[in-house]
């Protein structure tokens, strides 16, 4: 009973410690004003960081790594994991396809009733017909994407401002 017990806290003991770990040692939590949001959108140059994914098949899973989109005006950076099922041949491309560059992307804002915004991007990538994020004042931020041959994924994160690189 008293071996049950130490492992018990032990395990409770890495745990507290795990999660300490990850929310103090992300460089990309840092979060950003409702007006820098407001901005950062207004202007296109925001990241969207992923910190839950919830694919079409499958187990949902919290994500440990920096996993983001990040939106510099007509240019999309994407590194996303991508967990799902192939639904045609024509989508066995080697390698991750959620992790691209992407320039010339068509991007359409909208401003909800309620607060916050719906932004649909159509990226120049053969396996992502398109990225619809939501995204709303307080910082929390939805991904829903759409695949070309694969089963469609969506995630859960944050939005913030982008510094600017020019």
């Amino acid at each position: 009973m008293k071996q049950l017990k130490n492992k018990s806290l032990i395990v409770a003991a890495y745990i507290l410690l795990s999660v300490l770990f990850i929310d103090c040692s992300s460089g990309q939590q840092v979060s950003s004003t409702p007006a820098e949001i407001t901005q950062a959108i207004n202007n296109s140059q925001w990241i969207f960081s992923a910190n839950y994914a919830n694919p079409s098949y499958g187990n949902s899973m919290n994500l440990t790594g920096e996993y983001s989109v990040r939106c510099n005006k007509d240019t999309l950076f994407v590194a996303l994991p991508y967990f799902g099922k192939l639904n045609s041949p024509a989508g066995a491309l080697s390698g991750n396809p959620l992790d691209f560059k992407s320039t010339n992307i068509n991007l359409s804002k909208e401003t909800k009733k309620d607060g916050g915004w719906s932004i649909t991007i159509k990226p120049n990538n053969p396996e992502v017909q398109s990225m619809n994020f939501t995204f709303f004042d307080n910082g929390s931020a939805q991904l829903n994407v759409l695949m070309t041959n694969r089963s469609g994924i969506s995630f859960n994160g944050r939005v913030m401002a982008a510094l600017s690189t020019k």
